[in-house]
């Protein structure tokens, strides 16, 4: 159930983006500048991105082609079920640096600009002793702006 809300979500955000992926790029958009907030999911306890991954981020950068990148931050997350603290933090910190660098080379954005953060399995587990489902992920949040 979990596995089928996180697709209809992802196929959600596909939505947003305004196209499919062989879609001629949009002329540039200043309006389209700004803040970018998505989600890339990952498959439980890996750090390589998935087609469907790379399809999200190659539609989310498209949008802003043209956009001066100002600051990008990504969250890298795991699940309590992905190993012991450690590898949990190492498995979110794997996540950012793969999106990271797939931004850099893919996107163009510059390397420069961005700030990795890793949770690891801090925050899977409310204080009732819940897990918290669906962790294996990044948050990636982009800050952009028209050049003048």
């Amino acid at each position: 159930l979990i596995g089928a809300a996180a697709l209809l979500a992802l196929g959600a955000c596909s939505t947003l983006t305004g196209g499919e992926e062989n879609a001629p790029a949009p002329a540039f958009n200043p309006a389209a500048c700004g803040e970018k907030d998505f989600v890339i999911y990952f498959d439980e306890g890996q750090a390589e991105l998935t087609e469907e991954a790379r399809r999200i981020i190659d539609l989310q950068a498209r949008d802003i082609r043209g956009c001066t990148i100002d600051n990008v931050r990504i969250i890298g997350l795991s699940d309590q079920d992905e190993g012991n603290q450690e590898s949990s933090r190492q498995l979110s910190v794997r996540r950012a640096e793969v999106l990271a660098e797939y931004l850099a080379t893919r996107a163009s954005w510059p390397r420069t600009r961005f700030e990795l953060l890793a949770t690891g399995a801090r925050g899977a587990v409310t204080a009732e002793g819940l897990d918290v489902p669906v962790r294996n992920r990044a948050r990636i949040i982009a800050a952009s702006h028209a050049q003048q």
